[in-house]
């Protein structure tokens, strides 16, 4: 009996030990997840707006310009204490530079939307694939 006992106390110990580890992990990459997360919504429905022909100059400009801002945060959200890597730094310049040019020509038909939403999505996926 004492023996099961002290089997159920290492049991709940471990378990206690292992959920503690688990959320201290998370915690650590939570503002880069949330960060993202934010990214892929404003990107979701710029393209969302896209595919449905529902595009107009001021809507996809507020769009592509909260995208900009976002991006702006990527660096300091995955390297916090630490310098990006180059070919993350490049990544980052390719994403605000693709986002400057859309916001620069503003566009207000789907047809002028459809090469930055694109361009936007291509650095994400390759950046993703480099990365994930």
């Amino acid at each position: 009996m004492k023996q099961v006992v002290l089997l159920l106390v290492g049991l709940f110990v471990g378990a206690a030990g292992a959920v503690t580890v688990v959320n201290t992990l998370r915690a650590r990459d939570a503002y880069a997840r949330g960060a993202m997360d934010v990214m892929q919504h404003h990107y979701a429905s710029l393209r969302e707006r896209q595919r449905a022909k529902q595009c107009n100059a001021v809507a996809n400009t507020i769009a592509l310009g909260q995208l900009r801002a976002l991006s702006n945060e990527i660096e300091p959200a995955v390297y916090a204490d630490a310098t990006p890597e180059s070919a993350f730094r490049e990544f980052s310049t390719r994403l605000r530079d693709a986002l400057d040019a859309g916001i620069a020509a503003a566009p207000g038909d789907c047809a002028a939307l459809a090469p930055i939403v694109d361009k936007v999505g291509k650095v994400c996926d390759e950046c993703h694939q480099q990365y994930r």
